[in-house]
């Protein structure tokens, strides 16, 4: 038996399992959970933590249980199952960048030098170094508590992380030319966020 065969063979097993889910045989879906584990796991194992694989994994299979009767087979079911899998993933993203206080403590000297470049030159003439960097601290986490989730998740990443493009836009669950258009103005509006809140900074009249 050919390749072609066996995959034949799979998919009529598939479509066979979602027609029995949608005439209201649930326990059916357990042969698509089963046909499609591995596959959504080593997808999600490029794009997440390896201690949220299971959990996210677990998320997608629910999602998918919920829309199949959305299910209209355009794709192999394969390739819609791992569509489902690339969104959950980006939502953990979105609410772990969310949710987390983010700690600084473990933010290298060059990270928090290259965030704070545009007051250094007033901060270093009444603040003794440790002042500074606690101030640092302070204000860019002020400033990337204004940004919204998707700029915040993408400034960590890139930024504070120092993951490449590539790495961000798998944990993200977008193409590579989409992760840099969004590293790009998520940048301009954390400096632009930086200067409105600069400590110090007169208010205009």
């Amino acid at each position: 038996m050919s390749e072609n065969d066996i995959r034949g063979d799979e998919d009529a097993f598939v479509r066979e399992a979602v027609r029995r889910v949608l005439d209201g045989d649930t326990e059916a879906f357990a042969a698509i959970v089963n046909a499609h584990q591995r596959l959504i796991a080593a997808d999600l194992s490029r794009r997440l933590p390896p201690q949220d694989v299971q959990e996210v994994a677990q998320d997608t299979f629910i999602r998918a249980f919920r829309a199949l009767p959305s299910y209209r087979g355009e794709a192999p079911l394969r390739i819609w199952i791992l569509r489902i899998a690339r969104h959950a993933a980006m939502d953990f993203w979105r609410k772990r960048y969310r949710r987390r206080d983010r700690l600084f403590s473990d933010l290298d000297d060059a990270t928090l030098l290259h965030v704070e470049a545009v007051r250094q030159e007033e901060i270093a003439g009444r603040q003794t170094d440790r002042d500074a960097q606690a101030s640092a601290r302070e204000w860019l986490e002020a400033a990337l508590r204004r940004l919204s989730p998707d700029d915040r998740a993408v400034i960590t990443l890139v930024e504070l992380e120092e993951r490449s493009m590539e790495d961000a836009a798998r944990r993200l669950g977008c193409g590579l030319s989409a992760v840099k258009v969004r590293a790009f103005r998520a940048r301009r509006r954390l400096k632009t966020i930086l200067e409105d809140i600069r400590p110090g900074k007169e208010e205009q009249p």
